[in-house]
């Protein structure tokens, strides 16, 4: 069953970045959906993403944030 979340890395954050796009490549052929980059880039990168809740769960919690996109279901 796929569920959805949402990723955010904010660049003042020593590697957080670095952290989530590395995540995004290991996971990306597993996900259903991955969004653009939709963060302004210069403090915040974030994507949507979607996948099996086992890969889901694999994201780290401190990448992992709320909005409208994670808290609805797929279709």
């Amino acid at each position: 069953m796929d569920i959805r979340a949402s990723i955010c890395a904010l660049v003042d954050n020593a590697g957080e970045v670095k952290e989530a796009e590395h995540w995004l490549e290991q996971h990306r052929e597993q996900l259903t959906y991955v969004s653009e980059m939709n963060g302004c880039g210069c403090c915040v990168f974030s994507w949507d993403i979607q996948g099996p809740k086992e890969i889901i769960d694999t994201l780290p919690l401190h990448l992992s944030a709320g909005g409208t996109w994670a808290m609805t279901s797929p279709e």
